[in-house]
């Protein structure tokens, strides 16, 4: 079957008769995930297209089995397909031990900037459930993929990376630096000493991980999930975040999301920001005026 590429324009995709959509099997379970998935899939567009469209799968290479047979956990042809045909499917890839790609996963959101992590989360009649209502249970989750934690900017302790970034933070941060509890052999010593086990090894070990939290990958998810409920008819959309603790990355990814709302959705959503504003404002209200809005919001 001759290759049918699916093509992008004006952020809508143009999908043929019989598009070919690139695959990486999988290590461990994934050759067996795949081979049930793939015949899912063939059956599923069998029958919604009575059997007139089809998928011309094509295997691409990565993980164990790619490294098998050309030393290469990662190959350029596997990503460059990816890009080339603008959608694919892997199943699940191993991590290299000691050395290498730390994370294939990883490694495919950051090359490809596959920013979204886009998990539907619902019950399904008939499969059993811990809780005592399943059937509530129906979100969609937008998952930040390629800044925080999945930058992937992390210095193992006791390395001389880890110890650099420990000199600047003492040099140009200080009280910063001083927030690590364990900075010093000497913390390490008196603690040790304090619980009865001076023998334990006080060398300065400190893995360090750095989290970014950008404006502009902020919106482009969040405006991405609001889109989405907006178009799916969802009733609502709930930033998760840690911002009463990290007040400049957790916090910000908050602030920016209602900013996002705010000027991109102004006649389509009302935000807890904007319900927290009005709320103050009636507050300040003559006490019988406040005591009419409450009864007649009872009564709504």
């Amino acid at each position: 079957m001759s290759d049918q590429k699916i093509t992008i324009s004006n952020g809508k995709l143009t999908v043929p008769e019989n598009p070919t959509i690139p695959f990486i099997e999988g290590d461990g379970t994934g050759p067996d995930i795949w081979s049930a998935a793939q015949h899912v899939f063939d059956s599923a567009v069998a029958k919604a297209y009575t059997g007139k469209r089809k998928i011309n799968w094509k295997e691409v290479m990565a993980g164990e089995k790619s490294f098998k047979q050309n030393g290469n956990w990662l190959p350029d042809e596997t990503l460059d397909a990816f890009r080339e045909y603008l959608v694919g499917i892997k199943g699940p890839l191993t991590t290299p031990i000691g050395g290498g790609i730390r994370s294939l996963n990883v490694a495919l959101r950051q090359i490809l900037d596959l920013y979204v992590c886009l998990r539907p989360v619902r019950w399904y009649e008939g499969v059993p459930s811990p809780v005592k209502n399943p059937g509530a249970v129906n979100m969609v989750i937008f998952r930040e993929n390629t800044e925080d934690i999945y930058a992937g900017i992390e210095f193992a302790a006791g390395t001389p990376e880890s110890q650099k970034v420990l000199d600047f933070l003492a040099k140009e941060f200080p009280k910063e630096y001083n927030k690590i509890r364990f900075n010093t052999k000497e913390k390490s010593e008196s603690f040790w000493k304090m619980v009865g086990a001076p023998n334990m090894n006080n060398e300065v070990q400190v893995g360090i991980g750095i989290k970014p939290v950008s404006y502009s990958g902020s919106v482009r998810l969040i405006h991405s999930a609001i889109a989405y409920a907006i178009k799916h008819n969802r009733k609502s959309v709930t930033l998760v975040h840690k911002g009463n603790i990290m007040k400049f990355t957790e916090g910000a990814f908050r602030d920016w999301g209602y900013g996002v709302a705010k000027e991109y959705f102004a006649d389509k959503v009302y935000t807890w920001n904007q319900w927290e504003k009005t709320k103050r404002k009636k507050a300040k209200r003559p006490p019988m005026q406040n005591k009419k809005l409450n009864w007649l919001r009872a009564k709504s």
